[in-house]
């Protein structure tokens, strides 16, 4: 079969079947969804960058030793699909970008923007606040998007206050948007409703985007706009009403997925990537035609899935890993080396965690990694059975920390590229403070929590 057509066909087909699990309950599916992982993972690899390509190679070696001296390879292959419902949710919602790129809203935003920043403290605050709000359904694709909207003769002087801007603005919506992987795996594993997280969540966020305007006030100075020539004729007030009317719709889709969650017993990791196919389907013909709609499918699934391999491959092979660590004894590990340091009490362990999360990304270690392994082995000890809720969000705001923080992130090598810079500028240097500052906002919350409930 045409490499262009099997990667994403076994993308769609992973995520497909698993969708499809969630409502057929019969033997054979669960080793069909592996199935589909395994193809989707050794259709990936070829094309993989170096450093990846050794990275997800070394988690499957290392969990093909595990399991060939413990329970065997048939139950390798099995836990090939243990990240696959946080898969599902990465691979379907990014069909809402095509009728939000279709129905220009990325157009009127950016109308917006050249009527109202003047200075750079309002590009920072618009540009961080607005990539929190459409990046929270958009995801990572947001970012680039973004950035190339303000790359602007008037802006482009101020290339590392957007990539602050756009950094800080993505981990904002890392805490508490159920489009995120993030989310989608701390609810995955422990014993909480994603209804339980988001106000946290997005309280945080909220204090985040302050906390940063506050960094960037003292800094901030007027900008000297350039005039060009105007491509489009969108007033001012069209592009408000337009910008409002993508608020409301994700307000509107947002609530809808809450209720579902509450009136069916579906978990939310099925119920979003069901509601984005859905939506995108009918939101997309009122800017498309059906044959236009399906070539814009068509386009999504050679350009956008296969883009998307090394997040794939990597969720895919630390999911297959950390199936293996559990089932070699990583619980028992995990437990008496909290019982080494006598850590009895969750307070304690969410800084030590951040410790770990935060030390191992900056050697290289994906957050993906580490996450994984740590939700699969807490969420089954009986240690902390009591406190999934403040131990969930204190690994969303660990999870941040490296995000922007790491210059091996996802995100901080995409924006140094961007912003033409280098990861240790565009990560640490730039972010690791704001986060760290962010992240005791973070932990004061949780231990008022803790106080409360």
């Amino acid at each position: 079969m045409n490499r262009a057509i099997i990667r994403p066909l076994s993308t769609l087909l992973m995520g497909s079947t698993y969708l499809l699990s969630e409502f057929l309950q019969t033997d054979w599916i669960a080793p069909l969804v592996s199935l589909f992982a395994l193809t989707t993972i050794m259709t990936y690899m070829p094309y993989l960058k170096r450093i990846p390509f050794i990275l997800i190679s070394a988690l499957l070696g290392s969990a093909f030793l595990l399991f060939i001296f413990g329970d065997g390879l048939w139950d390798m292959f099995l836990g090939l699909n243990t990240n696959v419902s946080v898969l599902a949710i990465f691979i379907f919602v990014p069909l809402l970008s095509i009728p939000i790129k279709q129905g220009r809203y990325l157009d009127y935003l950016e109308t917006v923007f050249n009527h109202y920043i003047q200075t750079t403290g309002q590009l920072y605050s618009y540009v961080k606040i607005a990539l929190m709000g459409v990046g929270s359904v958009m995801n990572l694709g947001t970012v680039p998007i973004m950035y190339q909207l303000t790359d602007t003769p008037s802006y482009q002087p101020y290339r590392m206050l957007r990539a602050r801007a756009l950094g800080r603005g993505f981990a904002m919506a890392f805490m508490w948007s159920p489009y995120f992987i993030s989310v989608a795996l701390i609810l995955s594993y422990f014993n909480v409703s994603w209804i339980q997280i988001f106000p946290i969540g997005l309280s945080m966020a909220v204090v985040g985007i302050t906390l940063g305007i506050l960094f960037e006030k003292r800094h901030s100075q007027p900008i000297v706009v350039e005039s060009e020539p105007s491509e489009t004729t969108v007033t001012i007030q069209e592009a408000k009403r337009k910008l409002f009317e993508l608020l409301i719709i994700i307000l509107c889709l947002t609530a809808f997925i809450m209720t579902l969650e509450y009136l069916v017993d579906l978990s939310v990791l099925t119920i979003i990537p069901l509601v984005a196919i859905v939506l995108s389907a009918i939101w997309g013909l009122v800017y498309e035609r059906p044959k236009d709609l399906i070539k814009s499918y068509g386009r999504f699934t050679q350009e956008r899935l296969p883009a998307m391999g090394n997040e794939l491959s990597l969720f895919i092979a630390a999911g297959a890993f950390g199936a293996a660590i559990l089932s070699a004894g990583a619980s028992e590990w995990i437990i008496d080396f909290i019982n080494w340091f006598g850590i009895s009490h969750i307070l304690v362990l969410i800084p030590v965690l951040l410790i770990i999360v935060t030390s191992l990304s900056f050697v290289g270690v994906h957050p993906i990694i580490t996450m994984t392994a740590l939700s699969i082995t807490l969420s089954s000890s009986p240690l902390f059975a009591d406190e999934h809720l403040l131990l969930s969000f204190g690994l969303l705001a660990n999870w941040m920390v490296s995000v922007i923080g790491s210059p091996f992130s996802g995100l901080n090598l995409l924006m140094s590229g961007l912003a033409q810079s280098n990861p240790v500028a565009v990560g640490p240097r730039s972010n690791l403070l704001f986060a760290l500052t962010l992240w005791l906002i973070c932990y004061a919350t949780i231990c008022l929590l803790y106080v409360v409930l």
